[in-house]
């Protein structure tokens, strides 16, 4: 009589789980059609100024627990975060890697977590805030060394206020 009880725990499980996988992969698909598939580099070895650490996800700027599960967005992996001629690059392991063009990059700041990780210290996540079709969303990359992670902050707001410059023809 027992191992019946286990057998169907184990089934009851076994059904959640499936039900939460297809309904991520349901979002997954819905989201293709919003969100564009965010651009790649040709050439990955072009990366300088890395910063080794954890991608944590990417979510919208006006809701922090609406993840974006579009294009492998969700994906949690290992990740080199850095500079490309295009803008900021982030090779992923395990996981589709992409750039964010100079030009879509809103800011950067330091979090205490986002969905997917939260660590409590209040700047212990790296968050990226970029543009993604028509939207603003949000990037966490868990760096490895905060130090670097804050020296790389300081490079994206110089590259943010240099692009802004040109943009605006110098004048401020």
């Amino acid at each position: 009589m027992r191992w019946v009880a286990v057998v169907l725990l184990v089934l009851a499980l076994l059904l959640v789980w499936r039900m939460m996988f297809m309904g991520y992969r349901g979002r997954a698909l819905r989201q293709k059609q919003e969100f564009p598939r965010p651009v790649g580099s040709r050439d990955w070895k072009r990366l300088r100024d890395t910063v080794e650490g954890t991608y944590v996800s990417t979510t919208d700027a006006e809701n922090a627990l609406d993840r974006i599960a579009a294009h492998g967005l969700g994906t949690r992996s290992a990740v080199s975060l850095g500079f490309l001629d295009e803008g900021v690059g982030l090779l992923r392991e395990g996981a589709r890697s992409f750039v964010i063009p100079t030009a879509d990059i809103v800011g950067v700041g330091h979090g205490p977590g986002m969905v997917g990780k939260w660590m409590g210290k209040e700047k212990g996540l790296l968050v990226l805030r970029w543009k993604l079709g028509e939207r603003i969303v949000d990037t966490g990359v868990k760096p490895r060394h905060p130090e670097q992670g804050a020296r790389f902050a300081e490079q994206v707001e110089e590259l943010v206020r240099n692009n802004q410059n040109k943009n605006t023809g110098g004048a401020q």
